[in-house]
């Protein structure tokens, strides 16, 4: 039996399946399928699926709440503590100090980089699973609506989730201090909150979006909707979530100006569907 060590020709020797750049597929799979389930399990994400549960266990099937929690329910509850989530399991290993020891391991932080970012696939899905099953659960029980949702609407809550786990994943690399991710969340809070009185022009910008109008207090009866395009607010939420997404690969990548590029269009991309939801 030879000793000697397989070249790249030889018939038996392993060809592993490589990304542009040299990344390892089959690695990558494994490790976003980790840490997806790492992110899923989370605390905090568990704990802000139980909110948005619980929320609609209690909630009065009127007109007003029950497209609420079809369209922007589950945003707060639930987008806000996966996006803690998604910035602690990004940086534990440098909290726990084991950066430099990983550093000499086949999986460099550029992989560990782009699994993470993969893992917000894990929530984004979960997401569009339970808005799929309230739809069906609103359309067996005949629950009344002014009209149903569009895809574009139910979807903006599930896009939020995405862009909520990408978001984390760029705190976690490019703002590695202590209260960073607190300290984006109230911006990202204030932002939404300048914005989001129904009566203003700019509210599709923000996050949280209410796309019906209701009548005064109880709010039970709907009296039309926001003007604005619903499907280029997708668009916008989706092209900011992907655009974190790029800024957290940009620390990493041996190929930054890729990633560089990308985000940039990506931006581009964001502000003309910005513009373009507005009435």
């Amino acid at each position: 039996m030879s000793l000697a060590p397989r070249t790249s020709h030889d018939p038996d020797a392993l060809e592993p399946e490589t990304l542009e750049g040299g990344a390892s597929v089959r690695p990558l799979r494994a490790l976003a399928a980790a840490e997806a389930l790492r992110l899923m399990l989370h605390p905090l994400a568990i704990t802000g699926l139980a909110l948005y549960l619980l929320t609609l266990a209690t909630l009065e099937w009127a007109p007003r709440p029950a497209y609420s929690a079809l369209t922007n329910g589950l945003v707060l509850p639930w987008g806000v503590p996966v996006f803690f989530a998604a910035a602690l399991t990004a940086s534990a290993s440098r909290r726990a100090g084991a950066d430099e020891m990983l550093a000499a391991t086949p999986v460099g932080r550029e992989l560990r980089t782009a699994a993470s970012c993969l893992a917000g696939l894990g929530p984004f899905l979960l997401a569009c699973a339970v808005q799929a099953i309230l739809a069906g659960v609103y359309t067996l029980a005949d629950v009344e609506l002014e009209r149903f949702p569009s895809v574009y609407e139910i979807g903006a809550g599930p896009l939020c989730v995405l862009g909520a786990c990408l978001l984390g994943v760029a705190v976690a690399r490019w703002l590695p201090w202590p209260g960073a991710p607190v300290l984006v969340m109230l911006v990202l809070v204030t932002v939404s909150r300048v914005v989001e009185p129904v009566d203003s022009s700019l509210t599709l910008l923000g996050f949280y979006v209410e796309f019906a109008l209701w009548g005064p207090p109880p709010y039970l009866e709907g009296v039309g909707f926001i003007f604005g395009s619903p499907a280029w607010h997708a668009l916008y939420l989706l092209a900011l979530g992907l655009g974190a997404g790029a800024l957290a690969m940009t620390r990493d990548s041996r190929r930054r100006w890729v990633w560089l590029g990308l985000g940039a269009a990506l931006v581009v991309l964001a502000t003309v569907a910005g513009l373009r939801q507005l009435p």
